[in-house]
């Protein structure tokens, strides 16, 4: 499937495709922390060439940048600094460098969301890291748009992406809390489809931790129709791996425990008026 158009309306990316049936693969990603020393970079850049290969767009649903080794920054430490990101433009240098390593997958991209990082940037250096690296990619003819910390995705499917007769709604929301060590974060759905009856698909991320997570609902129509239908929850970890062997630093100290790295891939299959998903996560 070709996108014919993207519009963007406050939190709401609208994305539309040429045809009523086929398949849309998406990889969904959060928590890359591209600039840390501690990002794994080449299972990264793997995922970028499977997407690339398998013709999927990406979803990423913040703390793209980890961003803390700016001036104002309590968590900075010249230790954990990348040698190429030495110097006054700190932020300047960052952004370059990203937008550099992604413009071969430029096309790929439909949305960065904010995280943490990102707007701690923003309140204390008054800079929009990723509004900045979606304009380089746009300049290389990328039709990514920046969102928020949470925000919907609508895939339109029809002929021309005029007449759409099906759609596929995803609610992304970078994350919130803690670390949630035993439940690694699936009470939270049950929370979320509460207040999300809408949504096909529930992309958070923020916790470094993984699932894939389908809830069946019980649905009835003004006419007393009957249905049921499947609601995604997932979690993608993301590619950056602080715990190390184990035998010291910030993760290690605090009583944390090894994270997995990675991503969540959703197959998107449509026929006429009838969408289904299928979400796998792929992690090291």
């Amino acid at each position: 499937m070709h996108i014919t158009r993207m519009e963007q309306s406050g939190a709401v990316t609208s994305v539309y495709f040429d045809q009523r049936s086929g398949v849309v693969d998406l990889l969904l990603t959060s928590d890359v922390h591209y600039d840390s020393i501690h990002c794994n970079r080449a299972l990264y850049k793997k995922h970028l060439e499977e997407a690339k290969r398998r013709d999927a767009f990406i979803i990423d649903a913040g703390d793209f940048f980890d961003a803390m080794q700016g001036r104002y920054d309590n968590r900075r430490s010249y230790s954990d600094i990348r040698p190429e990101y030495l110097g006054e433009r700190y932020y300047d240098l960052i952004v370059d460098d990203a937008a550099k390593f992604l413009n071969p997958y430029a096309d790929r991209f439909l949305i960065f969301g904010q995280g943490n990082h990102e707007n701690a940037v923003r309140k204390h250096a008054s800079t929009d890291l990723n509004s900045r690296m979606v304009g380089k990619l746009r300049d290389n003819g990328s039709r990514c748009v920046s969102g928020g910390y949470g925000g919907w995705v609508i895939l339109y499917f029809g002929e021309d992406g005029k007449k759409a007769r099906s759609a596929f709604h995803i609610k992304y929301f970078h994350g919130s809390g803690g670390d949630a060590p035993a439940s690694k974060g699936t009470i939270q759905t049950s929370r979320e489809a509460v207040y999300l009856p809408d949504a096909d698909l529930v992309h958070n991320g923020h916790s470094h931790n993984e699932y894939t997570l389908p809830l069946k609902r019980e649905r009835i129509g003004s006419k007393g129709n009957l249905r049921f239908d499947i609601v995604h929850f997932v979690r993608t970890p993301g590619y950056k791996d602080e715990y190390g062997d184990g035998s010291g630093g910030f993760e290690v100290e605090r009583g944390g425990h090894p994270k997995p790295q990675g991503c969540v891939w959703a197959t998107i299959e449509v026929h006429k008026d009838i969408v289904s998903c299928k979400c796998t996560g792929d992690v090291a």
